[in-house]
């Protein structure tokens, strides 16, 4: 996994999906929904369409495969034994096995699913490393608003 620019990951898309995944019951394991919920009020472009999945991966894939990106973005929290707040980027393969036990199982299933529907998506992995269950700490906050400004002046 490699730190690199949020727009280096974009590249040329034009039609971006997001899928945010986390528990927002668990703190900092809420990051990908956090975030999702944030550029629904953040970005507004009809080619950027961000999905708060929560849990359940699946319950967006017919709206993605409907809006056919060029671009799915699985924002989800990673355990990657950094600080919490780090923020990697990664395909899938290498990062499914530091999403968290909870996401993986449907999140591998549905991302084989999407795949095999959508063979010209390319897709990455925007992981954020969590530090706390019960609270979320500043550092993933201020990741979830750098982010957030970072879509907004690609996106907007």
């Amino acid at each position: 996994m490699e730190a690199v620019s949020l727009r280096d990951v974009i590249g040329k898309a034009r039609r971006v999906v997001l899928w945010g995944i986390g528990n927002e019951k668990k703190g900092d394991y809420g990051f990908g929904a956090y975030l999702a919920e944030a550029l629904m009020i953040a970005v507004r472009n009809p080619n950027f369409l961000p999905l708060n999945c929560r849990e359940v991966p699946e319950s967006q894939a017919g709206v993605t495969v409907r809006f056919a990106p060029e671009l799915l973005i699985v924002a989800v929290p990673l355990e990657i034994g950094a600080e919490p707040g780090k923020l990697v980027v990664a395909e899938p393969q290498e990062a499914l096995k530091d999403v968290p036990e909870e996401f993986r199982p449907q999140l591998e299933v549905t991302l084989r699913h999407v795949s095999e529907l959508l063979p010209r998506t390319r897709i990455v992995v925007l992981g954020c490393q969590p530090g706390n269950e019960k609270e979320v700490t500043e550092a993933v906050k201020r990741c979830v608003r750098t982010l957030s400004i970072a879509f907004h002046d690609i996106f907007d």
